[in-house]
């Protein structure tokens, strides 16, 4: 599987742990679901059209009508996820995993002196980073 959407045997104890195991996870299952099928399908749908809109870039000629197309995909994908970052699932929420400053020093730290950290979803830097590509994306699709 290349990409694990679930933590399986958490260790850590952050705020709203109890809650997001009620909400995500089956009463006996000891997995938390992180990503929900929306943001999968997000995910994924951006790298199928992310390659689309490569190849079919590089091929030009013809092919710009689907570059064209795969580029109008991508937007949409974007504004979607954009929305759902508002009103999605726990885990989907900009306000879960995207952190300020003082979080990415702690965790850069923390990261420097071995220190384990657990984050269900993505870290502090994770979660810079997503937003980071959302924009960089986002800024190509316009």
């Amino acid at each position: 599987m290349l990409h694990d959407c679930v933590c399986n045997g958490f260790d850590g104890h952050p705020a709203g742990m109890a809650r997001m195991q009620d909400d995500m996870a089956d009463k006996n299952d000891s997995r938390i679901r992180v990503w929900d099928l929306p943001v999968r399908l997000f995910h994924w749908g951006l790298v199928i059209l992310i390659a689309t809109s490569y190849f079919s870039g590089q091929a030009g000629g013809d092919w710009m009508k689907l570059h064209f197309w795969s580029g109008y995909g991508i937007l949409t994908l974007l504004l979607f996820r954009i929305a759902w970052g508002f009103v999605g699932s726990t885990t989907a929420r900009f306000s879960h995993f995207v952190k300020g400053p003082a979080a990415w020093f702690i965790y850069l730290r923390n990261l420097l002196t071995s220190r384990r950290t657990y984050d269900v979803g993505h870290n502090p830097v994770g979660g810079i980073m997503v937003l980071l590509l959302i924009f960089a994306v986002l800024a190509q699709a316009i």
